[in-house]
């Protein structure tokens, strides 16, 4: 059984939540405010957190950054009444794993979190260390290491990284991106797809504007050339 962690502030949703999960079969931890469930999260150890932006202490997105300074695969969905492309860019780059914005549907809701949850127990396969040019690559600690730096992945650089690693010198669309590291259900503008791509060119290409690595096939998408220790 998994154990969920909802923080919402909101006592009408946080209530709807509840009764919905544990009917489907979920244990579930409740925090009205983010610094109760900053505690719940460190000491519980939930499977999955369903995270409010709008909270009364903290907004979530500094909830999320400090999960994220001490558990990088803790599958978080954020639940918020921003729609704005930014936003979910915002948390996505902090380590969001999906977002459901409010007003929401019970299925959808609940399809999400399957769906998270899913992603999640695969992800947690054996880990493999890859070595991309001079950047060494550890998927288990999202770490870079290139030229006496260690730089941090954060969980979706890493997801996409892994994902192209598995199929190296195969063209993975962005479509097949989102599917695989966001979910069928969301759906990104190729802007926050080519955000990330950029991101791990800095940090592991010589020149990210040239890149000899992470390629791009123009109107297709993109591919790795790569070394597996």
């Amino acid at each position: 059984m998994a154990k969920i962690l909802v923080i919402e502030d909101d006592p009408t949703i946080l209530e709807g939540i509840n009764d919905t999960l544990k009917f489907h079969g979920y244990s579930v931890l409740e925090a009205h405010n983010g610094q109760n469930g900053l505690t719940l999260a460190r000491q519980e150890q939930p499977d999955l957190i369903i995270l409010d932006i709008m909270l009364p202490d903290h907004d979530g997105f500094e909830i999320l950054k400090k999960i994220r300074e001490t558990n990088r695969e803790l599958p978080v969905i954020m639940l918020t009444a921003r729609s704005q492309e930014t936003d979910k860019l915002l948390g996505f780059e902090l380590g969001a794993d999906d977002y459901v914005t409010k007003p929401f549907s019970v299925k959808v809701l609940m399809a999400r979190i399957k769906a998270v949850l899913k992603r999640s127990s695969a992800r947690n396969s054996p880990d493999t260390e890859l070595r991309i040019g001079d950047a060494l690559i550890n998927l288990k600690n999202f770490e870079i290491k290139k030229g006496g730096q260690s730089y941090q992945l954060s969980p979706k650089e890493c997801h996409i990284l892994k994902l192209l690693a598995q199929n190296p010198d195969e063209v993975i669309t962005r479509e097949r991106i989102i599917d695989e590291v966001w979910g069928e259900d969301y759906f990104p503008s190729p802007r926050t797809i080519d955000n990330f791509i950029l991101k791990l060119r800095t940090k592991i290409e010589e020149d990210p504007r040239n890149p000899d690595h992470i390629l791009t096939v123009h109107g297709a998408g993109y591919k790795l050339k790569m070394t597996i220790l």
